[in-house]
């Protein structure tokens, strides 16, 4: 990584963690809807008769109306202490996982040997635990409802994914083709140093190593993201300020957290995507799955990519 793409990510970070507190004030505060006015309440009649004022003269009570239902992904559960835990969960995060452990000028090294992809694996099934502990014994809620795990049967979770990755990944290949290289040259950069996982993962002959990657890539990263990004991240965002906002937050966050220039723009679309169809079908297990089919998609080619390419020409 190139100093100048190290320091344009650490920009963007820093963007994304000083603009939720001020983006919370602004829409707390100035954009607020004021609550309308009470109605005024009837009263019960004396039976007597009696003047007006007696202790008899109780006021109704307002009808228990049920609460319309919510559209796309409920965030009423959410409270102010869930947006400054997502908060500090984003700040641990990105410390974590982006750029700031990155070394400017220097080649990257990912973790390639068995032992530290089972270390990989075991913190993001670790870091997922975690949240879904906050979630579900600290603050007590039902995690199916929640995360909408009953609304789509299996048959519809994975057609659903499939509708909207596929479509998805073309427009996003196509965009980051027309967008990228102006981009790089508007940075003035000659090109994007790769990420230094990719070469990792070329260079591995190991069959072990790679079944743990496929269990990373595949499982423990789409599961951990997906809980942290769209199902809380987003959710509370979404709850304290606007859907727009919250969406953006969370794809520039997903894409800062990969700390690759070149993938950026990418990542970024795909976390968009993301966001849209778990909006749209309110079900968390449409992005996730989507989510380990594009990995999917990337792993097979660094695998088996460099041999079936030269066959086929």
């Amino acid at each position: 990584m190139t100093p100048a793409e190290h320091h344009l990510l650490m920009m963007v970070q820093i963007f994304i963690l000083g603009s939720i507190p001020l983006a919370l004030l602004a829409f707390q505060v100035w954009f607020r809807k004021p609550a309308p006015s009470p109605a005024p309440q009837p009263v019960i009649p004396h039976e007597d008769e009696s003047p007006a004022g007696s202790f008899l003269d109780v006021a109704l009570p307002p009808p228990a109306l049920p609460l319309p239902e919510e559209k796309g992904v409920p965030v009423r559960q959410w409270k102010r202490v869930d947006g400054w835990m997502a908060l500090l969960l984003v700040a641990v995060l990105g410390v974590l996982m982006g750029p700031l452990l990155s070394t400017p000028g220097k080649t990257e090294s990912a973790p390639f040997s068995t032992e530290q992809w089972t270390v990989q694996l075991a913190f993001q099934i670790g870091f997922a635990g975690l949240v879904l502990f906050y979630l579900s014994q600290i603050r007590h809620l039902d995690l199916v409802k929640l995360f909408g795990l009953r609304r789509l049967r299996p048959v519809e979770h994975l057609s659903r994914a499939l509708a909207w990755i596929i479509p998805g990944m073309v427009g996003i290949f196509l965009i980051a083709v027309m967008v990228t290289p102006p981009l790089l040259r508007l940075l003035d950069l000659p090109k994007a140093s790769p990420q230094g996982i990719v070469s990792a993962i070329q260079d591995i002959q190991d069959p072990w190593t790679k079944v743990l990657i496929a269990i990373s890539a595949c499982i423990g990263a789409p599961l951990m993201e997906e809980i942290i990004f769209r199902g809380f991240l987003y959710g509370v965002a979404k709850r304290f300020t606007h859907s727009s906002y919250a969406a953006v937050c969370s794809a520039l966050m997903f894409a800062v957290i990969h700390a690759n220039v070149g993938s950026f723009l990418p990542l970024m679309l795909l976390g968009l995507l993301f966001v849209a169809a778990y909006e749209y079908t309110g079900s968390l297990v449409v992005p996730v799955i989507m989510h380990a089919l594009f990995n999917l998609l990337q792993l097979s080619y660094l695998f088996f990519g460099p041999e079936l390419i030269p066959h086929a020409g």
